[in-house]
């Protein structure tokens, strides 16, 4: 092929996919825009997952930028900070017993969906408990991708789960009335905060490159931002603008992972993989009420504190529908780190055990042959 050839191809190829980001983002905020109208909590966060779901099972081959979804990540940790309330870390010390007990609690929950998805799917053990646990869906795929098991799988099973703890904690927080502690106390926005907000955000291209600490790009300018707000040394707030895109770039990120690969691997396990997710969902919201029996948390709160979806999603939508943030954040931030830390040394063991679907006869679904 000549170099005229070349560029030419390249040209339509750019313009093509020019044509395509534009449909995507129109549909994106048609649908914000609709959702919005009917007061529906996260409205740019739904409206770009439905159309990244609808572009990706149609063929679509987009992917959001890596420094775009950092940048993102970034927007959200400043977003999140400057709503939280300064008493996060206190109430994480003196509630330490109830913090790990739901943790556990969520935990066991998702090994035993993890079983069952082996016993009645002949899925492999690592790749049922990976792509059940509540904890980040993308460190879940690179660490079950390391470790031998079909990242694939796991990938449905995290994204399918996260993409119905979206929509059906948002429509949860829209009939829910808001937490009595959701509304904080009115405090001067400082002058620099158009700048410094946005360049808080801009670190987590930077801190993204710290492997020791998950979600990086989003707990770095997070932490940095709450201590700021914890000492009343300034109050920030991101620029409105802003807000709607970091929305907006999730919600794409977590769409477009549906694409034809994934779903035409494994296809016949969808309706096992959303039965799954559901039965997490129902039983992660009884825990969230046995959460508010035991302490005077409204439902509301309650329930997104116990709610197995990504960390960043879940604070969204808890900002979004006047939850308390603060605990939202405290109960879905040790889970987070539990999840990563400590879940592929916790799956090891548990591989161990004589519960196990027998496969040693047959090729089980998520390991090579």
């Amino acid at each position: 092929m000549t170099l005229h050839k070349k560029m030419k191809s390249m040209m339509q190829n750019n313009t093509h996919r020019g044509l395509q980001w534009a449909a995507i983002l129109t549909c994106a905020i048609a649908l914000a825009s609709i959702l919005g109208l009917i007061h529906f909590p996260a409205a740019p966060l739904l409206g770009a997952m439905i159309s990244g779901i609808a572009f990706g099972a149609g063929g679509s081959s987009l992917r959001v930028p890596r420094p775009a979804y950092l940048l993102a990540q970034g927007a959200a940790g400043v977003f999140i900070a400057t709503s939280m309330s300064p008493d996060i870390f206190v109430d994480m010390v003196g509630d330490w017993q109830l913090l790990l007990a739901v943790t556990c609690g969520t935990l066991a929950l998702a090994f035993s969906i993890g079983w069952a998805m082996n016993r009645f799917t002949g899925m492999a053990e690592d790749v049922a408990i990976y792509g059940s646990l509540p904890g980040m869906s993308g460190a879940m795929v690179i660490i079950a991708s390391e470790r031998g098991a079909d990242a694939r799988i796991v990938a449905l099973m995290q994204y399918v789960r996260l993409a119905s703890v979206i929509i059906s904690v948002a429509l949860f927080a829209s009939m829910l009335p808001d937490s009595p502690i959701a509304s904080l106390p009115e405090r001067n926005i400082s002058p620099a905060s158009l700048i410094i907000a946005p360049a808080f955000a801009a670190l987590s291209l930077f801190a993204a490159r710290l492997k020791f600490l998950p979600a990086a790009g989003m707990l770095v300018p997070m932490i940095l931002c709450a201590v700021l707000e914890a000492t009343g040394t300034m109050h920030l707030q991101m620029p409105h603008v802003l807000i709607l895109a970091t929305f907006g770039v999730i919600g794409l990120e977590v769409g477009l992972k549906f694409n034809r690969d994934v779903l035409g691997h494994v296809v016949r396990l969808l309706p096992a993989v959303l039965v799954s997710a559901f039965m997490l969902i129902i039983l992660s919201a009884g825990l969230g009420l046995i959460l508010m029996a035991l302490t005077d948390l409204d439902m509301k709160t309650a329930l997104l504190a116990a709610a197995p979806g990504s960390i960043e999603t879940v604070a969204l939508v808890a900002i979004a529908s006047k939850a308390n943030v603060a605990v939202v954040m405290a109960f879905q931030t040790v889970r987070m780190f539990a999840v990563v830390l400590f879940g592929p040394l916790i799956v090891d063991h548990l591989r161990r055990l004589p519960i196990w679907r027998d496969t040693a006869k047959t090729t089980p679904v998520g390991r090579e042959t």
